[in-house]
Protein backbone atom coordinates (compact mmCIF):
# COMPACT_ATOMS: atom_id res chain seq x y z
CA UNK A 1 0.00 0.00 0.00
CA UNK A 2 1.55 3.46 -0.75
CA UNK A 3 2.16 5.97 1.77
CA UNK A 4 -0.17 8.63 0.86
CA UNK A 5 -2.91 5.75 0.96
CA UNK A 6 -1.99 4.93 4.14
CA UNK A 7 -1.96 8.36 5.38
CA UNK A 8 -5.11 9.22 3.84
CA UNK A 9 -7.24 6.30 6.09
CA UNK A 10 -5.50 6.93 9.39
CA UNK A 11 -6.84 10.77 8.84
CA UNK A 12 -9.75 9.80 7.59
CA UNK A 13 -9.88 7.00 10.86
CA UNK A 14 -9.28 10.33 13.02
CA UNK A 15 -11.34 12.92 11.49
CA UNK A 16 -14.98 10.96 10.91
CA UNK A 17 -15.73 10.50 14.43
CA UNK A 18 -14.56 14.18 15.26
CA UNK A 19 -17.19 14.64 12.30
CA UNK A 20 -19.97 12.52 13.78
CA UNK A 21 -19.29 14.19 16.92
CA UNK A 22 -20.00 17.62 15.40
CA UNK A 23 -23.03 16.67 13.76
CA UNK A 24 -24.30 15.06 16.88
CA UNK A 25 -23.83 17.66 19.20
CA UNK A 26 -24.99 20.33 16.60
CA UNK A 27 -28.40 18.61 16.16
CA UNK A 28 -29.01 17.75 19.78
CA UNK A 29 -28.14 22.11 20.03
CA UNK A 30 -30.74 23.23 16.90
CA UNK A 31 -33.74 20.52 18.57
CA UNK A 32 -32.94 22.44 21.97
CA UNK A 33 -32.92 25.92 20.67
CA UNK A 34 -36.35 25.18 18.58
CA UNK A 35 -38.46 23.99 22.02
CA UNK A 36 -36.63 26.71 23.32
CA UNK A 37 -38.47 28.95 20.72
CA UNK A 38 -41.66 26.78 20.82
CA UNK A 39 -41.53 27.80 24.89
CA UNK A 40 -41.26 24.44 26.16
CA UNK A 41 -39.50 24.32 29.21
CA UNK A 42 -35.92 22.04 29.57
CA UNK A 43 -35.92 19.01 30.89
CA UNK A 44 -35.53 19.53 34.87
CA UNK A 45 -35.79 17.32 37.87
CA UNK A 46 -38.57 18.11 40.12
CA UNK A 47 -36.05 18.07 43.25
CA UNK A 48 -34.20 20.59 41.10
CA UNK A 49 -37.50 22.61 40.25
CA UNK A 50 -38.44 22.50 43.87
CA UNK A 51 -35.54 23.88 44.44
CA UNK A 52 -35.83 26.73 42.00
CA UNK A 53 -38.79 28.18 42.68
CA UNK A 54 -38.11 27.63 46.48
CA UNK A 55 -34.96 29.89 45.64
CA UNK A 56 -37.01 32.61 43.95
CA UNK A 57 -39.50 33.24 46.21
CA UNK A 58 -36.53 34.45 48.63
CA UNK A 59 -35.36 36.57 46.21
CA UNK A 60 -36.57 39.95 45.72
CA UNK A 61 -37.38 40.87 42.45
CA UNK A 62 -35.28 42.25 40.59
CA UNK A 63 -35.34 45.43 37.70
CA UNK A 64 -36.49 44.11 34.33
CA UNK A 65 -33.45 44.68 32.31
CA UNK A 66 -34.05 47.42 29.24
CA UNK A 67 -34.59 45.97 25.69
CA UNK A 68 -31.55 46.50 23.37
CA UNK A 69 -31.88 48.73 20.39
CA UNK A 70 -33.04 47.57 16.94
CA UNK A 71 -28.96 49.05 16.18
CA UNK A 72 -27.48 46.81 18.72
CA UNK A 73 -29.92 43.91 18.18
CA UNK A 74 -28.64 44.10 14.33
CA UNK A 75 -25.08 44.21 15.01
CA UNK A 76 -25.15 41.11 17.54
CA UNK A 77 -27.07 39.21 15.22
CA UNK A 78 -24.72 36.37 14.07
CA UNK A 79 -25.02 35.18 10.25
CA UNK A 80 -24.27 31.87 8.25
CA UNK A 81 -21.74 33.53 5.76
CA UNK A 82 -19.98 35.07 8.74
CA UNK A 83 -19.36 31.48 10.47
CA UNK A 84 -18.41 30.07 7.02
CA UNK A 85 -16.07 32.62 6.49
CA UNK A 86 -14.55 32.62 10.23
CA UNK A 87 -14.37 28.94 9.20
CA UNK A 88 -12.73 29.05 6.12
CA UNK A 89 -9.88 31.40 7.42
CA UNK A 90 -9.38 29.48 10.74
CA UNK A 91 -8.56 25.87 8.07
CA UNK A 92 -6.52 28.25 6.27
CA UNK A 93 -4.78 29.26 9.10
CA UNK A 94 -4.27 25.82 9.92
CA UNK A 95 -3.07 23.81 6.80
CA UNK A 96 -0.64 27.07 6.60
CA UNK A 97 0.41 25.96 10.20
CA UNK A 98 0.62 22.56 9.35
CA UNK A 99 2.99 23.37 6.21
CA UNK A 100 5.28 25.36 7.85
CA UNK A 101 5.72 22.71 10.74
CA UNK A 102 6.18 20.27 7.58
CA UNK A 103 8.83 22.61 6.35
CA UNK A 104 10.79 23.51 8.95
CA UNK A 105 10.79 19.41 9.46
CA UNK A 106 12.22 18.49 6.78
CA UNK A 107 15.54 21.46 6.68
Amino acid sequence: MSDILRAIMISAGILLPVVVLIIVVSMAAVRRGEASVRGEAHEVSSELALHATVHDATIPAAKKPEKPSAAAAAADEISVPNILLFGLILFGLAVLGLFAVSILGHL
